[in-house]
């Protein structure tokens, strides 16, 4: 303790040393000192720091050790579906579904290669078709521009975080039809302006593209060159009903369509009649107008098809609610198919049992026949029946963040060079690449340290 307490001595008469610098990771101690720099080595007792402040690098015990942030590289994946495990324990694992056994379900990652998870440790399996990204981020703010003579966002832990009223943007090469994704989370209501097909970076007010206003249900779209509403719902329940939602905008300056889902649910669609007329960039922006804290993370810009589903009547959803009167019409999320069925993408569901996965197609027995499908085409993996069990707390334990702000709780067993080896219940022992990782929690069981980092979540 002494020692932490010299450190916090040296950082308070050193403020030319930025507590965050996005080219050196950074330590934090249990006291909230922190320290950028770079790590020399790392044992499962011992962190050898290595900081510009520092005369050599210095060792500290991991119990004093908070988390580190650190700087992550993935790659880029050539495969055409994500499997998303969903764990009792609360972790997300993402990759691709390798095989299905009664006892298992083995992914192939990025991180750790083809990793083995228990059954019944498993939650739920998602998945979804893999789009070929032009952008995806943040994972800083380079590249980012705001609005106004004091910066409204701040970045933090994979995500963009309002802490005023203004606005954030970036040129992101939107293509003419694409797909602009990105995970919403807010405190008390939902308020966020979204404008896309931009040039005007510097305004919070661009004077090309498209504006889309949420304002807890309610969607506005308006030209943001004559401030025209092009279309309005008050159909998005969603976002009053929650505080964090998956919001997906695509538009296509061919058609003049513009759509919206929240959770994967076709909110409504609208059409420009003027597209042909419009002024368009490539920039995107998000911006607040009030000082409610809202995140933005897991932006994901891809092209789109173009291709419109069912289509809504934004005449009829939501207005009658609005009236007191039940709507039967309004759109909803389709229900889980039962246990035992699999939903496919096209909304239909089929029941059988998995027998094999080779070169991302899946084989299924059902009731009738055999039938090989490609994976990206099921939304949902249906395993058989268990009951259920969490894995148990280890001393050692740590909770590791990816850049997609997914994490994962192992003991750390052993560090070698760029490896990070672990043990839990949910999959045994994994080695994990250190760049994988943008943070590494550690004493996560230590109430008063959760307590200073959920709080730091707002």
């Amino acid at each position: 303790m002494k020692f932490l307490t010299a450190i916090s001595f040296c950082i308070a008469c050193l403020p030319v040393v930025r507590a965050a610098d996005d080219s050196l990771a950074t330590v934090r101690f249990s006291n909230k000192d922190r320290l950028t720099g770079s790590i020399e080595s790392l044992t499962t007792e011992r962190l050898l720091w290595k900081s510009p402040i520092l005369a050599k690098p210095s060792s500290f015990f991991l119990k004093n050790v908070m988390d580190l942030t650190l700087i992550a590289e993935q790659p880029e994946i050539a495969a055409n579906h994500e499997a998303r495990l969903s764990l009792t324990n609360g972790d997300e694992i993402r990759g691709q579904l390798a095989s299905v056994a009664e006892g298992f379900v083995e992914l192939d990652t990025w991180f750790a290669g083809r990793v083995k998870f228990n059954r019944l440790m498993i939650a739920g399996i998602e998945i979804h078709e893999r789009q070929n990204l032009i952008f995806r981020g943040p994972d800083g703010l380079d590249g980012w521009e705001q609005s106004g003579d004091h910066p409204a966002w701040t970045y933090q832990n994979g995500a963009l975080r309002s802490v005023a009223a203004g606005g954030i943007a970036r040129d992101v090469e939107l293509p003419d039809e694409c797909s602009i994704g990105f995970d919403a989370t807010w405190r008390g209501s939902f308020g966020i302006r979204v404008a896309l097909f931009s040039k005007d970076l510097s305004s919070d007010r661009p004077s090309s593209g498209y504006e889309l206003t949420f304002q807890q249900r309610s969607i506005y779209l308006r030209s943001c060159k004559t401030q025209k509403l092009l279309g309005h719902t008050p159909n998005a329940t969603a976002l009053q009903e929650n505080e964090k939602a998956r919001i997906e905008i695509r538009a296509s300056v061919k058609s003049g369509k513009i759509c919206v889902l929240v959770d994967g649910v076709l909110v409504d669609v609208w059409t420009d009649p003027d597209i042909a007329e419009a002024e368009l960039g490539r920039g995107i922006h998000f911006i607040t107008q009030n000082t409610l804290p809202i995140q933005v993370s897991r932006i994901e810009v891809a092209e789109w098809d173009g291709e419109v589903g069912e289509v809504p009547d934004p005449q009829r959803a939501g207005a009658m609610e609005e009236l007191g009167i039940e709507d039967t019409a309004r759109p909803q999320k389709p229900a889980k198919p039962e246990p035992g069925r699999m939903e496919l993408r096209n909304g239909d569901s089929i029941t059988g049992e998995v027998i094999s996965i080779s070169d991302g197609r899946i084989l299924v027995k059902t009731p009738f026949r055999e039938v090989r499908l490609p994976v990206e085409n099921l939304r949902s993996l249906a395993l058989k029946p268990a009951d259920l069990e969490r894995c148990k707390r280890e001393n050692g334990d740590v909770r590791a963040w990816f850049p997609d702000g997914s994490s994962v709780v192992f003991r750390l067993e052993h560090v070698s060079p760029g490896t990070l080896t672990g043990y839990s219940q949910n999959f045994g022992t994994a080695d994990f690449k250190l760049k994988a990782f943008n943070r590494i929690e550690f004493n996560i069981y230590d109430p008063e340290l959760e307590d200073i980092r959920r709080k730091e979540a707002w």
